[in-house]
């Protein structure tokens, strides 16, 4: 154990169960609207990246919040500012790729609302 370690900080590293756990409620809840809405089966493939990237989404942004206040709360030791400053740039990259394999599915589901709206007006 180095001398900057502290037992506490590295429980907050462990795997946060409850918020896998909101995460998964979140991607759940917008499979359930969408299926309730009528999202057509040939869009399910679409349906299960769009759900698990906006659940990721949201669980990376919730905790690069807390990384972010805890690093401007924290100590002034550099070897904690790096340490700090390489969670933040990984939970960073974590959603630059979600969001950028987000733009598929939702463009296809996306356009499928649209296509909808469309045949109800017309209805």
């Amino acid at each position: 154990m180095n001398d900057y370690d502290d037992p506490a900080e590295h429980l907050e590293r462990e795997p946060r169960l409850q918020l896998a756990r909101e995460a998964s409620l979140m991607a759940h809840g917008v499979v359930i609207k969408l299926k309730e809405m009528g999202l057509p089966e040939d869009l399910d493939n679409e349906l299960a990246q769009l759900c698990t990237d906006l659940g990721d989404l949201w669980s990376a942004q919730k905790r690069l919040a807390e990384q972010f206040e805890s690093f401007v709360d924290s100590d002034r030791e550099w070897i904690r500012v790096g340490d700090q400053l390489v969670d933040l740039r990984a939970s960073i990259d974590h959603m630059a790729w979600h969001m950028k394999n987000v733009r598929r599915p939702m463009t296809a589901i996306t356009r499928y609302a649209y296509s909808q709206d469309q045949t109800e007006q017309e209805a």
